[in-house]
């Protein structure tokens, strides 16, 4: 992931509105509203297609046109060409949407969650212990649901919520300070549904919703998808305006070739771009000898290359200056064009002034959810009723929300209430839960003898009462066979308090090495209850202390007979758990840090066959520069024996661990580990990942039986060479390892193994 997720919207929240002021009251002559021009026998209105990215050329087609001085009466848009146009005409300027829109990241806008650092930390824990894998939905009936939708908008939804700020008195479009429509598809009867009433940033978002990728849009009783579908091109709801004139811009995606068709991923979108480029051609029909047609030439710009959007625009400004002979007839004298800028300006300033960003707040309010649920959230929010608006704050609540993992949708609006200004938290609940079921795949191979292959699943049931109560199973079979079940529940609305009662039955093979050679192959079983007390830290971790037992023995498998102890070790212990993470990815992070702290006391008098201590420290720090990324990472452990069990507790070897050591090759109960990495990346992440990248690991560490024998001299390296790429069932590495007098160690690993 890139950088910018964690700082998208602390960046934008804050400065965009005062970004759009600063652009909007430039050169204005007069505070003093204007009325709207009559529709008359000059009326000029620009009409915007939808095309994904290609629409940021409706930018450099709007510059264009003001160069040109064409005004503009009205404007009709569908999808992007809605969210360019709507923003146009609601008075932001051709610089801040070139600074806002084309400059923004939209592969961490559209991505279908936040950032990593800005999850709360049972997702956090979740995506280490899972990477991958979709999520689906179960019912309290058994029925399996699917996802509405491969990308959560709630990040959008924010950045146009921000932008329609000024828009928040405005409820008839026709009273915009250039009157809009935006065109959306009514999903349940396939009709076109034209938008002129409500919240602008709603209209723009529905406009755009595009079946599949992004959920549908609910307004009123209507289930809006992307206009596209319906009238692309939406010439017809232009003419309704009054246009006596109108020049479109059309960008739509052109049809793919027969080579391209191969798939079935082609062919869906071949289908899809047929019946959108029939409405276009459909409404370029109706164009008449007073109308201008643009249509740049956007070559092999997609609907997804969000990267290119300097180039599209500059595509669409170059289509615009190219046809000034056609535009001629509709420009302006240069005195006349500029009142008619004034104008503009002054009506895009009434909308700002209406803004009372100073007033205090009438209230805070969540909309959506149950009201004991409801007043739960409202507990936790940053922003409170009664202090001024701060975009910082609504942020922050925003990103945690979403973070939960909980809602298909988080947004806010600014209401007019009667006592002043309301701020409401608008959430969905996911349509397809409300328990929610995720599959993963692990597997390895050393290219040697061993390899091993694990299924994941893992149920989630959030909100299982008012206070957030969530009970989690984590189910992985093969290799390593573990069930983890555990209630996570807040002790009151704040939730700055948790208890936590859990179950862990865990059972994974362990190797006894003589040099790098195996000789013995046991199964280690540990079955566990136990209860801890926490404290939740924000979106850095959280603290725990707890209690528990559980039963421990081994089972032989392979190799000399004998070795294994079949007797169950009963342990009975203390826990204090820290852990912190804000790694801006879990297996892939290019910044951000991790730490983790556990101390674990083994205790007769609680039930344990034995009195022993354990610790384990470790940290992570990352840091990049371009594509390149330097990380450092440590940990230290200790298996205080204090009645002679002789366990060997603690091991070390594999990938990350002395990648020139096979796995749990080094064993002890003392251990000292010291890596420094660098990776660079080969494959910038696109919109739905597939970033690549080249490693290089120089590693130190050993293991010691005995407190007396650790030495920092006698520390062994490592060196690791690998390529690692981030998929959609999770991370992928092949490399090798190599230690002194050790072999090469190869690895291939998908998952988390």
């Amino acid at each position: 992931m890139n950088a910018l997720p964690s700082r998208l919207v602390a960046r934008l929240l804050p400065l965009l509105v005062g970004l759009f002021w600063l652009t909007i009251v430039v050169d204005v002559a007069a505070a003093a509203p204007v009325k709207q021009p009559d529709a008359g026998e000059g009326k000029i209105c620009l009409v915007l297609s939808g095309g994904g990215a290609r629409g940021l050329a409706h930018i450099g087609a709007l510059e264009a046109l003001q160069q040109l001085h064409v005004p503009i009466d009205c404007i009709a848009g569908t999808s992007m060409g809605a969210i360019i146009g709507g923003l146009y005409a609601e008075g932001v300027s051709v610089d801040v949407l070139r600074q806002q829109v084309s400059g923004m990241d939209w592969t961490s806008v559209l991505s279908s969650r936040p950032a990593r650092e800005g999850l709360t930390f049972s997702r956090k824990r979740a995506d280490e212990q899972m990477p991958g894998g979709i999520e689906f939905g179960l019912s309290d009936r058994g029925q399996v649901q699917f996802p509405n939708a491969a990308v959560n908008t709630t990040q959008l939804e924010q950045v146009l919520t921000n932008l329609t700020l000024p828009a928040i008195g405005v409820h008839d479009f026709n009273d915009l300070p250039i009157p809009f429509r935006a065109v959306a598809t009514n999903m349940v009867n396939g009709k076109k549904v034209i938008l002129q009433h409500g919240v602008l940033a709603t209209a723009l978002r529905a406009s755009m919703s595009v079946p599949g990728v992004f959920p549908p849009t609910e307004v009123g009783d209507a289930l809006l998808g992307d206009g596209g579908l319906v009238d692309n091109l939406p010439v017809d709801v232009a003419r309704d305006m009054g246009a006596k004139h109108v020049v479109a811009i059309n960008i739509g995606t052109p049809l793919a070739s027969r080579a391209s068709l191969d798939n079935i991923v082609g062919l869906t979108s071949q289908m899809i771009n047929i019946l959108i480029e029939q409405n276009i051609r459909a409404q370029i029909g109706t164009l008449g000898p007073g109308d201008v047609l643009i249509s740049p030439e956007l070559g092999d710009v997609s609907a997804l290359d969000f990267q290119a959007g300097d180039r599209a625009i500059k595509i669409g400004y170059d289509a615009v200056m190219a046809a000034r002979e056609q535009l001629a007839p509709l420009a302006l004298p240069p005195a006349q064009y500029a009142q008619w800028r004034d104008a503009f300006a002054r009506r895009a300033q009434a909308l700002v002034a209406q803004l009372q960003f100073n007033a205090p707040l009438a209230g805070v309010e969540v909309r959506g959810l149950t009201p004991g649920v409801s007043r739960t959230i409202q507990a936790q929010l940053q922003q409170k009723a009664g202090e001024p608006l701060q975009f910082d704050k609504v942020r922050e609540d925003v990103d945690r929300l979403f973070g939960t993992g909980d809602f298909s949708r988080v947004d806010y609006r600014l209401v007019s209430g009667r006592h002043g200004q309301v701020l409401e938290y608008r959430l969905q609940d996911k349509p397809w839960g409300p328990n929610y079921l995720r599959f993963g795949l692990g597997l390895y191979t050393d290219l040697r003898n061993q390899s091993r292959f694990s299924l994941q699943i893992s149920q989630r049931r959030p909100w299982l009462n008012d206070l957030g109560g969530e009970w989690r199973n984590d189910l992985q079979i093969g290799w390593r066979n573990r069930w983890m079940s555990e209630l996570y529940q807040p002790v009151n609305r704040g939730g700055w308090l948790f208890v936590s009662p859990y179950l862990d039955l865990n059972s994974r093979p362990v190797d006894v090495y003589v040099g790098d050679n195996p000789i013995l192959r046991y199964r280690l079983t540990t079955e566990r209850v136990g209860l801890d007390l926490g404290v939740p830290l924000g979106e850095y971790g959280e603290v725990r202390a707890g209690w528990s037992r559980a039963n421990i023995y081994g089972s032989y498998l392979l190799g000399t007979p004998g070795l294994v102890k079949s007797a169950v070790l009963r342990e009975g212990g203390l826990r204090l758990l820290l852990i912190a993470d804000r790694l801006d990815h879990a297996y892939f992070p290019r910044e951000g840090w991790r730490g983790r702290g556990e101390v674990f006391f083994a205790r007769t008098v609680l039930g344990s066959d034995a009195n022993y201590d354990r610790i384990d420290l470790s940290g992570q720090d990352v840091v990049s520069f371009g594509r390149h990324t330097l990380e450092v990472a440590a940990r230290t452990a200790s298996f205080r024996d204090r009645t002679g069990l002789n366990l060997d507790y603690l091991s070390l070897g594999g990938f990350d661990a002395l990648g020139g050591y096979r796995e749990g090759q080094l064993i002890g109960n003392y251990l000292i580990y010291g890596r420094i990495g660098y990776r660079y990346e080969l494959i910038t992440p696109g919109l739905f990942g597939g970033a690549a990248y080249l490693g290089l690991a120089y590693e130190r560490g050993n293991t010691w039986a005995q407190r007396s024998q650790v030495s920092l001299g006698d520390l062994r390296s490592s060196t690791s060479v690998y390529l690692g790429t981030d998929t959609p069932l999770g991370p992928v590495y092949f490399g090798f390892g190599k230690a002194p007098g050790q072999k090469i160690n190869f690895y291939l690993t998908l998952g988390r193994p």
